[in-house]
């Protein structure tokens, strides 16, 4: 696959429904992030996300560290566990079918 994957915006529901509605992992991953500033080896928690699934159903987050401020990101492998896999393609597949009809209405 060459250049940039695509992503879409998700939800804390989106998130909820993908991780079968237990958050337990995703808020531990959450809250285990490196931070380039502190360099604290996965002890920083990120804050303040924006939350994005890609065409590889794998979620990213897009935030700041807690301690210091400094925009880190997450990459959570939601695509690669059967656990998880097919509740990050409904997501994607209904957001996508969703924007598609939206262009179509106007």
């Amino acid at each position: 696959m060459s250049g940039k994957l695509k992503i879409i915006q998700i939800t804390m529901d989106d998130v909820s429904f993908i991780f079968n509605n237990n958050l337990d992992a995703f808020y531990y991953l959450t809250s285990n992030c490196y931070c380039g500033q502190c360099k604290n080896k996965y002890q920083s928690s990120i804050t303040n996300y924006i939350i994005y699934l890609n065409q590889l159903y794998d979620i990213e987050l897009k935030g700041a560290c807690l301690k210091c401020g400094h925009g880190i990101g997450r990459y959570i492998e939601t695509g690669d566990n059967p656990s998880t896999v097919k509740n990050a393609e409904a997501v994607w597949m209904t957001r996508v079918t969703l924007k598609q009809l939206k262009i179509k209405k106007k």
